[in-house]
């Protein structure tokens, strides 16, 4: 349950992100790296600070961090982290807020895949105290899933 709600805490529109501030890419990709490294290092408790922070007070952080672990399950613990792709787009609260966003999505090996076997997801919002994790979750390429 903790991870399905680490992958889908939040629902993402298709409709346009012009006329709402984008994130700064720059800033934005900084504070994923630094996500993806602290996964890469076990540091669980420094990665989910980055979350926004509605996100870890409404888990707590000994959970969202027992969240973040089991979604090593699916892919394993990422080893190491190359940027594959980007996206952006918009989230939509359940309170009817939308803020812009921008996925960072890399290819990892990890403890149980190959290099491009799974990619991680990491998507990104401003903060008043500057980019934020929203979401993220490990995906299966689809040419490695199970039929």
């Amino acid at each position: 349950l903790v991870a399905f709600a680490l992958i889908s805490a939040s629902a993402c529109s298709g409709a346009s992100p012009d006329r709402l501030p984008p994130v700064d890419r720059e800033a934005a990709l900084k504070v994923s790296d630094e996500f993806m490294s602290d996964l890469i290092a076990d540091r669980i408790g420094e990665a989910v600070a980055k979350f926004e922070p509605a996100f870890a007070a409404g888990l707590g952080a000994g959970e969202a961090e027992s969240g973040v672990r089991s979604l090593f399950g699916y892919c394993g613990q990422p080893l190491d982290s190359e940027l594959a792709a980007e996206a952006v787009g918009v989230k939509v609260y359940p309170d009817g807020r939308r803020k812009s966003t921008h996925q960072f999505v890399y290819s990892a090996a990890t403890t149980t895949h190959a290099k491009g076997e799974c990619v991680f997801a990491v998507t990104m919002v401003t903060e008043a105290t500057g980019p934020r994790v929203t979401n993220f979750g490990p995906l299966k390429s689809p040419k490695h899933q199970a039929p």
